[in-house]
């Protein structure tokens, strides 16, 4: 029952008496607004996020004053458009719950979600109106010790200003993850993170009036960071003291007037780097042509890296610059489009370039650690094939290939694909496949 949400542990209570004080003494309490919706109810969408808050203030105040201590407690809240007293209501007794140590310190996750007039409040645009509201509600309202209790903070489609924001995070100071979708400081400014105890931080935008820049002046525990779509002209992002960062997800569909991104200027303080994930939006490739030399600073503990969204048509061998300037990575991992999914990068906000395809020279090298190869999106045309030769020619001590199509409502048939050259100047290589429905063909070099 600890992994259930709050309401689902409920109508489990109803079911024997034993159990009917169990949601009350549970280490981990998951209250989220979204589960609260009345199903029933026809009005619009304002209507059923009112009555999931008035009952999530009814959970709130029922269930914190238990018992026994709360080992961590998520609440996930709507803020609406036109009061804040319900709001107001959970803070007041999350102060309490913090102040008599009912919840653990730094024991809190929350999550703030902008609301509007639709029925779908994640898809509203950031509201100026309800960020101001909350930075008012949580400085005038929100004790001492409610704040520095939160380790996990998620502002969703919050508009704020940048002195209203800096203070709102200033605040968290026992802060570890910290999630921002569709929310920022500002049309055009600079999202500025420094906090000396964030392990996570993500940032996601799907706007095109949306910050700046994102800056992280100083995490120096900070692990992983996911930064989806940007809407700069330049790098999206700047390090600067990092020296735990072990994870980078970077995924942009990028338009016709971003320049290029040069990995080894950007990736330039981060001196630890093991896993990285490029996401191209089945756009353009949006990184730009470098020396593997350039790069082995960086790359020089990578071990994983993994390259999504590549349209269909485009030319692979590109990617053999990041083998060789990696040279301890040992998973590769390529996903091209679907072929019914896939369209060439086209013309939406401006005049596109004709081609995308990158003609980066494709480098003789040998890579001694690269162990495993996975392509997603894989169709037995010539270009594909090529790039599983060229990875396996230089990877002398490859281990298996897993092809995978991509189509996930078909049975793929076993079969068995021949690869014409060999490895450590053998004959031919038999790949054989060992292949199980709903898995890709897991190919083991015999």
């Amino acid at each position: 029952m600890g992994n259930l949400g709050v309401r689902e542990a409920g109508r489990m209570a109803v079911l024997s008496r034993r159990w009917r004080r169990l949601p009350g003494l549970l280490p981990r309490l998951v209250i989220d607004a979204r589960e609260f919706e009345p199903a029933a109810l026809r009005a619009g969408g304002h209507a059923r996020t009112k009555r999931a808050m008035e009952r999530v203030a009814g959970a709130v105040e029922s269930l914190l004053p238990g018992d026994r201590a709360i080992e961590r407690l998520r609440l996930d809240a709507y803020l609406l458009r036109d009061e804040s007293y319900t709001v107001r209501r959970v803070v007041e007794r999350l102060n309490d719950a913090v102040d008599s140590g009912k919840v653990a310190a730094g024991g809190l996750e929350l999550v703030f979600r902008a609301t509007g007039g639709g029925a779908a409040p994640d898809q509203d645009q950031p509201s100026k109106r309800q960020a101001r509201r909350l930075a008012r509600l949580l400085a005038a309202a929100a004790s001492p010790s409610l704040l520095p209790s939160v380790a996990e903070l998620s502002l969703v489609n919050l508009r704020f200003t940048s002195p209203a924001l800096a203070s709102l995070l200033g605040r968290c100071t026992g802060l570890e993850e910290l999630g921002m979708y569709q929310s920022d400081a500002g049309f055009g400014a600079v999202l500025d993170v420094g906090h000396a105890r964030l392990r996570r931080l993500a940032v996601h935008a799907v706007d095109e009036a949306m910050y700046k820049k994102l800056r992280v002046s100083s995490a120096p525990r900070l692990e992983r960071v996911v930064v989806a779509n940007w809407f700069c002209r330049y790098a999206p992002v700047s390090f600067g003291h990092v020296p735990c960062l072990r994870e980078l997800h970077l995924k942009n569909k990028a338009v016709y007037y971003q320049e290029p991104v040069r990995l080894s200027k950007m990736l330039a303080s981060i001196p630890h780097l093991e896993s990285l994930t490029l996401g191209f939006s089945s756009w353009r490739i949006w990184i730009e042509p470098e020396a593997p030399k350039q790069l082995e600073p960086m790359f020089s503990k990578l071990k994983s890296l993994v390259l999504t969204g590549i349209f269909r048509g485009c030319d692979l061998s590109w990617t053999l610059f990041f083998l060789q300037a990696a040279p301890f990575l040992e998973e590769f991992i390529l996903e091209v489009d679907k072929p019914l999914d896939a369209k060439a990068p086209s013309d939406i906000y401006g005049e596109m370039p004709k081609t995308d395809d990158v003609t980066w020279q494709v480098p003789e090298f040998q890579h001694h650690h690269l162990k495993h190869l996975e392509f997603s999106g894989f169709n037995e045309e010539e270009m594909h094939w090529r790039i599983v030769e060229l990875v396996k020619e230089r990877a002398v001590n490859l281990q298996s290939i897993a092809l995978d199509d991509g189509c996930q409502a078909c049975d793929v048939v076993a079969n068995e694909y021949v690869l014409s050259g060999g490895i450590k100047n053998k004959k031919p290589v038999l790949l054989s496949v060992s292949q199980i429905t709903g898995s890709p063909p897991i190919l083991t070099l015999v």
